[in-house]
């Protein structure tokens, strides 16, 4: 027996938790409250039907006003059910079943013995309950109170309006009913206190565990907000000032090199001293925000490969090419070891030809009047062979304790350095973690006054593996719509194609008017018909017209960007075959190539890269197809 009542608050909490809506469940201080709800209305009734068995004993006329009692009492059964279906009305179910208990017990106080009722007691739980039920909100605080008021009032009224109360059992047969009423009362009240009880203390402390976690966990998450934020705000901050920063010094650079060739012509050496200065000032700083961005983008494993396969004189040829001028800015000479057998190596070539030429311009900028050597090898290391690329300098050294800061973030090897030569430090980091994402590495050798040897150290065979970009669904459903109109510079150019249909013709869309003359002016020196525009759009409608020999296509403009026109170039059937080269000072060849450019050319704008572009076009095309310039 003792174990069965023991075992009694456990099946009890079943029954309560089975009624308790998850929704509610997840707040503690309102599940308390629900709990106390649940309970009183499923055992309330069971304490109150005596009564109501009682007047129908002893009444000898019950109908209607027993039964209609007894249908009050009954109803609480059903808001439980109410709370498991309905648990976000919750506070308007207590409030009316609270309503329906002071109905009650004001309607068996007017039938049975007025304001000496014995079951007027039962008005004392009625606050009780609204306390237990709805905490402190204002409902338990100001609604409930009102409605008691306004209930009693019409009870009042109720007894004015007949000048007396009915009296259907008398008073004085009514004891038995009191003592009922009363013991019921007390019982009711007696287990609703317990039961709060020991849901307060059984929920005390872990209360105050919850509310702990619940701290540490909303400081967690705040501190992952704010380093979200912050990492947000550094993201949006560089993608911002890439657009913000290049777009014009590609201007600044290419608008200074067009000057400088002017200058040459006319042999004015003043000019042209000053314009060199300008152009390499611009170029310095542009490779600064390079480094930057290709540093957050790494650190934030955003940077990707396009692995191909290179061959090694060819892109030798290339990257001398480019170093020389910045190697005898102080009077230095390049020395090339090669073999001519080298052969190809897998690898992606805009990273690699980046980190050899910031190894070039580290050799050039601290090495005066002496010799730069670029030595490139193959090795067998086991089952695998590798390709050594050397670049060694007779220039200042570094000394040993300083070797381990080379490879830093914005760390130079003496703080003397950058004072005297300049940079950043960001050259030789980015370099290292370039060589890192293609598999390899970079060592370095050094004496202090006799020169430095960074190696290059990458695996001849890339490893496999490597993701690939897919359209997405917002590119795939891109729709590029067309205007009846055409800018005054699209229509200009239009009208002047026109004219000379039988011409090789270039068509350049890009937002940034400064690069479309830019680029208008060096191409149409090199002999080559260009119709340009500024409006995507339009640059849509010119490419299906004239069918031009190549389209330049910038990426980011503001309406419709450069892969949703590449998009709907490739779905064109007018235009499909019409090849596209990406104009961007974003690196994104793999994603360009993926998507069907024939290659991306970075800005800032230069002819050499174009001519590049159009002879590997070339040697895939008949030769009633190739690009000329005309005559």
């Amino acid at each position: 027996m003792g174990t069965n009542l023991t075992s009694l608050p456990i099946h009890l909490d079943k029954i309560v938790n089975w009624f308790l809506p998850k929704t509610i469940e997840v707040n503690t201080d309102r599940a308390k409250n629900v709990r106390m709800f649940l309970l009183s209305h499923l055992l309330g009734p069971l304490l109150g039907h005596p009564i109501t068995l009682f007047l129908l004993l002893n009444d000898p006329q019950p109908w209607p006003h027993v039964w209609i009692l007894g249908a009050s009492l009954t109803m609480f059964w059903v808001f439980p059910f109410a709370v498991k279906f309905f648990g976000r009305y919750y506070e308007t179910l207590a409030f009316i079943s609270i309503q329906n208990l002071t109905f009650a017990i004001l309607w068996g106080a007017y039938n049975y013995g007025g304001v000496s009722s014995p079951f007027l007691i039962w008005l004392v739980t009625v606050p009780l309950l609204a306390f237990f039920y709805l905490g402190s909100s204002w409902i338990a605080r100001i609604a409930v109170p009102i409605s008691m008021v306004v209930s009693t009032g019409l009870f009042y009224l109720a007894y004015i309006s007949d000048k007396s109360f009915p009296v259907n059992i008398p008073l004085s047969s009514m004891v038995e009913a009191g003592l009922v009423s009363a013991i019921s009362a007390c019982g009711y009240v007696f287990m609703m206190a317990i039961y709060y009880t020991n849901i307060v203390d059984s929920q005390s402390e872990l209360l105050k565990e919850k509310d702990r976690h619940d701290q540490t966990m909303q400081e967690l998450i705040g501190a992952k907000e704010d380093a979200e934020a912050a990492n947000g705000a550094k993201s949006d901050f560089l993608a911002k000032m890439s657009h913000e920063l290049r777009t014009p010094l590609n201007a600044v650079i290419g608008y200074s090199e067009i000057l400088l060739e002017d200058a040459e012509l006319e042999s004015r050496g003043e000019d042209i001293a000053d314009l060199q200065k300008i152009s390499a000032a611009g170029k310095h700083l542009l490779a600064m925000v390079n480094d930057v961005l290709d540093i957050s983008k790494i650190e934030a494993g955003k940077m990707e490969l396009f692995i191909e396969e290179i061959d090694l004189v060819g892109f030798l040829h290339d990257v001398e090419f480019t170093a020389r001028p910045m190697i005898i800015q102080n009077s230095n000479k390049l020395f090339v070891h090669r073999n001519e057998d080298l052969g190809v190596i897998e690898a992606d070539a805009t990273k690699l030809r980046q980190t050899i030429l910031n190894l070039l311009s580290n050799a050039a900028k601290f090495t005066q009047n002496g010799r730069i050597d670029l030595k490139i090898e193959r090795e067998n290391r086991g089952n695998e062979e590798f390709v050594n690329i050397s670049i060694s300098d007779t220039g200042v050294g570094i000394s040993d304790e300083h070797k381990g800061l080379l490879f830093n973030n914005f760390k130079q090897a003496h703080p003397s350095i950058s004072a005297k030569f300049g940079g950043t430090g960001l050259g030789l980091s980015v370099s290292l973690k370039l060589c890192q994402l293609m598999g390899g590495n970079i060592s370095v050798e050094s004496k202090v006054d006799k020169g430095s040897c960074f190696t290059i150290s990458l695996p001849a065979k890339a490893a496999s593996g490597l993701g690939e970009i897919g359209i997405s669904e917002e590119l795939q459903g891109a729709q590029v719509t067309s205007q009846e109109s055409e800018p005054a510079t699209a229509r200009k150019e239009h009208s002047q194609q026109q004219e000379t249909k039988d011409q090789t013709t270039i068509v350049v869309i890009d937002d940034d008017k400064a690069v479309l003359e830019l680029v208008e002016r060096q191409l149409s020196k090199e002999g080559y018909n260009v119709v340009t525009t500024d409006s995507a759009q339009t640059g849509l409608q010119l490419t299906r017209k004239l069918i031009p020999d190549l389209v330049l296509l910038d990426i980011q403009m503001p309406e419709t960007d450069g892969w949703e026109v590449l998009h709907a170039l490739q779905s064109d059937k007018v235009t499909a075959k019409c090849p596209v080269a990406i104009l961007s000072v974003v690196d994104e060849r793999r994603k360009a190539l993926e998507l069907g450019a024939i290659d991306l050319i970075d800005k800032p704008f230069n002819i050499e890269k174009l001519n590049r572009v159009i002879q590997r076009l070339n040697r895939n095309r008949g030769d009633d197809q190739l690009v000329r310039k005309s005559a």
